[in-house]
């Protein structure tokens, strides 16, 4: 009778094993600096947002990236401005993700290249979601003036969008870190 033989499973070489402990530590210290570094990050989401909200609305946006500040126009006159604080930043969410996903890429069972695609996928979300959210803020005041504009974005709209966001991100990294692997063994019979 033959029986299926698994093939032997081989120890890293050397050359490569200090690959995963290098790939974790880089991620630790990336989360690390994303702390050290969230005053600077808020000044390029202040950035982004500026831009996006430019495109949407039409009107002039201007951001002081070392104030944190996102400053409205209508017409030729300063509509609002916005100050940027640590709770509209998504520096800190990153820097869990990083500091996190630092102990997954230590797994032999999961793929260092797998892995590092789940964490820029999630890493990509978190970012978008909130430029979003930051855009659909200026927006909303934009078009509605601070009141009601201000409260249905940022309070109502804002925070669904950061709670869907943020789920969406885990999803995402989890489909992509375990979703559709290809089966090592061929079935038998």
């Amino acid at each position: 009778m033959l029986q299926h033989a698994e093939p032997p499973t081989h120890a890293p070489s050397g050359r490569y094993r200090w690959a995963r402990p290098l790939a974790a530590t880089v991620l630790v210290l990336t989360g690390i600096a994303l702390l050290m570094l969230a005053k600077a990050w808020r000044g390029v989401e202040a950035t982004l947002s500026a831009q996006a909200i430019a495109q949407i609305t039409g009107q002039t946006t201007i951001a002081s990236p070392s104030r944190h500040l996102l400053i409205l126009y209508k017409n030729s006159n300063v509509q609002s401005i916005f100050v940027l604080t640590g709770e509209c930043s998504v520096a800190y969410l990153l820097a869990t993700l990083f500091i996190c996903a630092a102990p997954l890429m230590l797994l032999r069972q999961l793929s260092t290249v797998r892995t590092s695609v789940a964490i820029a996928v999630a890493m990509s979300v978190l970012i978008l979601v909130n430029v979003a959210r930051l855009t659909a803020i200026g927006a909303a005041v934009s078009a509605w003036g601070l009141d009601p504009g201000l409260e249905i974005a940022h309070t109502y709209f804002g925070s669904l969008l950061t709670v869907v966001g943020t789920c969406a991100a885990g999803v995402a990294f989890a489909v992509v870190l375990i979703g559709r692997r290809k089966a090592r063994h061929p079935a038998v019979g």
